[in-house]
């Protein structure tokens, strides 16, 4: 109570969310789209261990977060007092830096210190705990140092080295079939430019992470979009038939790369990432580049001025994967009897502004729209990657709206992931934020089904709900307009209304839980050409083959030939 009554003296806006863990979530999504920290503050006991979730999230998403707790007065520490919790201990493994403050002189130099930390280097959450008789002292800051006596350069990555510079240059042009990996921090750095003029340069394919989806734009003829667990077919077949692999600002996660045995291994791995401590953790590079995503890229394209015309046999066997997923998926959709997920998506993306924010909860609908969902514009794709945060979606929409009142924000969730932290929908009418949410209500946890369908004999088991809640009284409780449309004509109507007039609006589209089946799909411990492709693609290999690709290509050229 006194850190937020000086907050009321200082005039410091404040947000009241209806639970810790979504304002912890918004102020993630505030940080992402602002590229600053966003602060949440809380009480000790319940409310810190409330946010231990949104810190966790914002640990493995590289986002930035202050975090500042209350806590019992120091002289009643290690007595169990009311709301105790050694919140330092708790977040100490999931928190860029931590720090319990014992006098007055040293509460403005942890903040400051917090804050900066936040942001520098790789991105991450910080906490700073208050006990409640350091927050009502006196004190005067007349000679107080802006910081906590602490070495900010071991935060900051060192430039490229040189040598290590040019002996990747020198892979990447000897290689048959380099790929570039972009992760988030490609995002971070505003190496946005840098990554496609390589990728122009080499003639190579882009394949992203989950969140580096959020770094390139979809639209750029070489990017293949997110490979992994449930990328796009020809992502996966392009990392998988890489010799040389060119990873910026990730961290190969198992959900990225399948597995990590000798099909990986045996590839020529060069690891750009500001982070030490991501170099040779899961996958031993060839070349290993500490350093900022963008000061590295430039680095090498002073190395590669320019590149051999290469062989673009590789490229057209890719697109070709892309246009025979897209058919596949265009037959698929006719046998819904339902709404096709994907078809939403594609909905959704015509409604909205090319550079409206897009947040995503966790489930089913999250792997459909890391397939479908086209970024355009760099910085507008926020979603719970690492920790996989179901409730993630509505809390972070209103998060970035607060960062971006002139965008529409799009929160896209499922009817689970929805129902966790639905309670600060009171937001969008006590602040004025204005989110659209589309919620795909199929009435279950249908990612898990999925597993217990595929890999559990199909014995469903707390994967299916009931029928209640009726998501349009909530809206209606919430003073929110809802419309659960009967085509994807209204859909797009409503939604494009909403966006136009900056209103709330939430859409509950029905999705049939025995047809919403994600695929592609790589199995846990598959590799990536192992994945399960959807019906149509039964033929289609991701393993590349010349020589069969060869015959596949002159059968096309003579069939489009006889067509005219």
């Amino acid at each position: 109570m006194g850190f937020f009554d000086a907050l009321a003296l200082e005039g410091i806006e404040i947000y009241m969310f209806r639970h810790e863990q979504g304002a912890a979530h918004a102020a993630d999504a505030y940080g992402r789209v602002a590229r600053r920290p966003g602060v949440v503050s809380v009480t000790s006991g319940p409310g810190a261990t409330n946010i231990v979730t949104g810190i966790a999230n914002a640990y493995f998403d590289s986002a930035p977060v202050l975090a500042i707790t209350g806590q019992v007065p120091t002289s009643v520490f290690g007595r169990d007092a009311f709301q105790e919790t050694d919140i330092v201990g708790v977040t100490a493994p999931i928190t860029k830096f931590v720090y319990q403050v014992r006098s007055p002189g040293e509460a403005g130099p942890a903040v400051r210190t917090a804050y900066r930390l936040a942001i520098e280097g790789r991105p991450g959450p910080t906490l700073v705990d208050f006990p409640r008789d350091v927050q009502l002292s006196s004190h005067e800051p007349a000679d107080e140092p802006d910081y906590l006596p602490l070495n900010f350069a071991k935060y900051r990555p060192p430039p490229p080295d040189p040598e290590a510079v040019a002996r990747a240059a020198r892979l990447l042009l000897m290689a048959a079939r380099p790929v570039i990996l972009v992760g988030n921090g490609v995002y971070w750095s505003g190496a946005t430019a840098e990554v496609l003029e390589l990728a122009e340069r080499l003639q190579a394919p882009i394949v992203t992470t989950l969140p580096g989806k959020n770094a390139v734009p979809a639209d750029h003829p070489l990017v293949m979009g997110p490979a992994g667990m449930h990328g796009r077919a020809e992502a996966d077949a392009a990392l998988a038939n890489a010799d040389v692999v060119l990873a910026v600002g990730t961290r190969f996660s198992d959900r990225t790369v399948g597995r990590f045995g000798p099909e990986l291994l045996e590839k020529k791995i060069i690891h750009i990432d500001a982070d030490p401590s991501e170099h040779g953790k899961n996958v031993p590079p060839a070349v290993s580049v500490v350093a900022d995503a963008r000061q590295a890229l430039r680095a090498l394209l002073r190395e590669i001025r320019a590149a051999p015309l290469r062989d673009t046999r590789f490229l057209e066997w890719l697109n070709w994967i892309r246009r025979r997923y897209e058919e596949a998926m265009e037959k698929l959709a006719a046998r819904f009897r339902k709404f096709p997920p994907w078809k939403v998506l594609k909905t959704l993306r015509q409604a909205v502004p090319r550079n409206a924010i897009t947040v995503t909860g966790v489930g089913s609908h999250q792997m459909w729209a890391e397939q479908h969902w086209d970024v355009y514009v760099p910085g507008t794709w926020i979603t719970s990657a690492g920790l996989g945060t179901m409730g993630f979606c509505v809390p972070a929409a209103l998060g970035a709206k607060i960062a971006a009142r002139d965008r529409t924000v799009l929160c896209i969730d499922g009817d689970g992931s929805f129902q966790m932290t639905m309670n600060n929908l009171a937001l969008v009418r006590d602040y004025d934020l204005p989110i659209i949410v589309t919620v795909f209500d199929n009435r279950a946890l249908m990612l898990v089904k999925q597993w217990q369908i595929y890999m559990y004999d199909r014995r469903i088991v707390a994967t299916e709900y009931s029928r209640w809640p009726c998501f349009e009284k909530i809206a209606e409780a919430y003073g929110i307009d809802a419309v659960r449309p009967a085509s994807l004509e209204e859909l797009e109507a409503a939604v494009r209304r909403a966006a136009r007039n900056n209103e709330p609006l939430i859409a509950i589209v029905d999705i049939d839980r025995e047809e919403d089946i994600v695929l592609p799909w790589v199995k846990p411990g598959d590799w990536l050409t192992e994945a399960i492709l959807p019906p149509g693609m039964e033929d289609v290999s991701l393993v590349y083959d010349e020589k069969e690709w060869e015959k596949v290509a002159s059968a096309i050229a003579a069939k489009t030939a006889r067509s005219g």
